[in-house]
């Protein structure tokens, strides 16, 4: 039996202020952190997910960064090196770091950090999490913005606007 995912809830400042399963922290939207780390090809091209359908956010929309919310007690770095091995099969590269943001909508608050890498080799999917991958460029992305989860934009458009 799978115990529960606990998570670390922040305030506006993002300064951890407790603790909570991660069903309760969706279900009552509470401020947490996540990781987002935009993968891009030699081509310049990101690799973009479709979420599965059992998500508990935003699921069967396509995420432009790989990533994910941020267990209790973990680093942040840590959680990003975590997501792209579990997400994606990816090990062992160097991550860009761009800082932080806060996304605030009708699903979700969140602080995120977000990171960038390059990769051209295999992926190894996690099936529960991504159903498949493809190769979209950064407008691709915001011309069909509506497909997307609102966080993965905000955070492409950081990237965008730092790179």
């Amino acid at each position: 039996m799978m115990t529960e995912e606990w998570v670390d809830i922040v305030d506006e400042n993002n300064i951890v202020i407790g603790t909570a399963p991660r069903s309760k922290m969706r279900q009552q939207k509470l401020l947490h952190r996540a990781s987002y780390i935009v993968i891009t090809n030699a081509l310049g091209q990101l690799y973009v997910q479709r979420r599965t359908a059992s998500k508990d956010y935003c699921p069967s929309m396509l995420d432009a960064c790989c990533g994910g919310v941020v267990s209790a007690g973990e680093d942040i770095l840590a959680s990003a090196y975590r997501e792209l091995d579990e997400e994606m099969g990816i090990h062992d590269v160097p991550l860009r770091s761009y800082g932080s943001f806060l996304h605030c909508d009708h699903e979700c608050k969140v602080w995120g950090a977000l990171f960038s890498c390059q990769y051209d080799g295999e992926l190894a999917l996690q099936a529960e999490e991504v159903e498949y991958v493809m190769l979209m460029t950064p407008e691709e992305i915001l011309h069909r913005a509506e497909e997307f989860t609102p966080d993965s934009l905000a955070a492409i458009k950081l990237w965008l606007s730092a790179s």
